[in-house]
């Protein structure tokens, strides 16, 4: 799963959090996760600059299903560690299928047939 946010001032430990809670959320384990941060000044959105965070979040295969649940816990992680208003978190979901994902020279659809 990749996390890639646009916002200001993140701390390590939210990363950290951030990766755990994305662990927790799609059942991999946390070394399964990255974290990736696009630190943005300049933000317009919605007629505001107050402070934004937005996610492209993409996990393998996801079920849409998901979605709210995922968009819910990352608003309240995003309210508790940045103080950011849940309205002005934002989420972008992609879910690749395996086979349009390349990892060691391979793709993961062939990673994961090749540990069958």
């Amino acid at each position: 799963a990749v996390v890639s946010t646009q916002s200001t001032g993140i701390a390590a430990s939210v990363l950290k959090n951030i990766a755990r809670l994305t662990g927790e959320m799609t059942n991999k384990p946390e070394k399964a996760v990255v974290v990736m941060l696009n630190k943005h000044h300049d933000v317009w959105y919605e007629e505001s600059d107050t402070p934004l965070v937005h996610i492209r979040f993409t996990s393998l295969e996801m079920a849409v299903s998901d979605h709210v649940g995922y968009s819910s816990a990352f608003a309240t992680l995003f309210n508790k560690e940045l103080d950011v208003a849940v309205d002005r978190v934002v989420v972008e979901f992609n879910s690749p299928p395996a086979t349009h994902l390349g990892k060691c020279g391979t793709t993961v659809a062939e990673i994961r047939n090749n540990q069958e």
